[in-house]
């Protein structure tokens, strides 16, 4: 990425060439602001010209996928690996918490009127709002070192019934591969003939 350079209010402005950044702190024109990235703000007024900038946003649900360019170059490139580990903890939690309400309190019936989804409607599962947290968060810290104009996040869903079958339509969708199976497994089984897929009947194990 090349040097972020700020005005006098600390407002992001276009970025600049290394070797313009190295000069303006001796000509005193701009201070050293932040390391990682290289970022000078300038102490004296400019006429801020700044071009459009777009940032590209490959929303996912392991990785998230940023980028920021003009028409010309790219500014800022990053990918962001996301936590996967927040259901394992919140159940490791939940067990904890079961434990040593059985070690320490008398028994407590059930009770289904203090659940968090009855207080907020806008409740959202903590692996999921963690998510959507940090996608923001990213987004937020690129709008800190450029003035992007636009925003574009590119969300990805498939058909997959579509993609076997360009031509289907109506009810079709309804009456899919799974008509007249009793549940998945059963449906997995027949389609895979009943032979296991990791050893292809070499183990000779019954499915």
């Amino acid at each position: 990425m090349r040097v972020v350079v700020l005005n006098k209010r600390g407002k992001p402005l276009m970025p600049c060439s290394p070797a313009k950044a190295r000069l303006l702190p001796k000509e005193r024109n701009a201070i050293v602001v932040r390391r990682t990235p290289f970022t000078v703000q300038l102490t004296i007024a400019t006429g801020e010209t700044k071009q459009p900038v777009s940032l590209g946003v490959d929303a996912g649900y392991k990785h998230v996928g940023l980028s920021a360019s003009t028409e010309k170059a790219e500014l800022y490139a990053s990918e962001i690996e996301l936590r996967q580990d927040i259901t394992d903890l919140l159940s490791a939690r939940r067990e904890l918490r079961r434990a040593r309400r059985n070690r320490k309190t008398r028994y407590r019936g059930p009770r289904f009127d203090n659940r968090i989804r009855t207080k907020r409607k806008e409740w959202f599962a903590p692996s999921v709002e963690n998510r959507i947290n940090a996608h923001l968060s990213r987004i937020e810290k690129v709008l800190r070192l450029l003035p992007v104009t636009t925003i574009t996040v590119e969300t990805a869903s498939f058909d997959t019934q579509l993609l076997k079958n360009p031509d289907i339509s109506g009810k079709e969708y309804q009456e899919g591969e799974q008509l007249g199976f009793w549940n998945i497994r059963e449906y997995v089984l027949c389609r895979d003939g009943h032979v296991c897929q990791h050893c292809y009947g070499r183990s000779k194990d019954p499915v």
